[in-house]
């Protein structure tokens, strides 16, 4: 698994992470020219007691710059927060982008997760 972490370590990074799978809900980070956009969605609706339509992640969308070091994906929003952490690795010719407890997961079972984002050149 070191080879593939350390040919990633020069690879280009850009281009679209989305779920590997059929979701209702997850995350959409785009990785361009140094910086990051980090979408949330879901299918699900909620509403408050007034009818009012309640957003699911209102901190949402986040935006700012970014880095690849060693496979970790660090990212820094606009408002100059470090956000967590992401974990680029490749398996079988494809790239994926996993969270901190995602990465854990992979290293301790060599599995990974159900629908991690995959990434995506192309975004069409």
């Amino acid at each position: 698994m070191l080879p593939a972490l350390l040919l990633l370590a020069c690879a280009n990074h850009e281009g679209l992470y989305e779920p590997a799978c059929i979701a209702f809900e997850g995350d959409v980070i785009k990785l361009e020219d140094g910086r990051f956009s980090w979408k949330r969605f879901t299918d699900e609706r909620r509403v408050d007691d007034a009818g009012n339509v309640v957003e699911p992640f209102p901190d949402f969308p986040k935006t700012g710059t970014y880095r690849v070091a060693a496979g970790r994906l660090e990212l820094v929003s606009d408002d100059n927060v470090r956000l967590e952490d992401w974990f680029i690795i490749e398996r079988d010719g494809r790239r994926y982008l996993l969270t901190s407890k995602q990465y854990v997961a992979f290293l301790d079972g060599g599995e990974l997760p159900k629908c991690p984002l995959e990434f995506s050149a192309d975004e069409s």
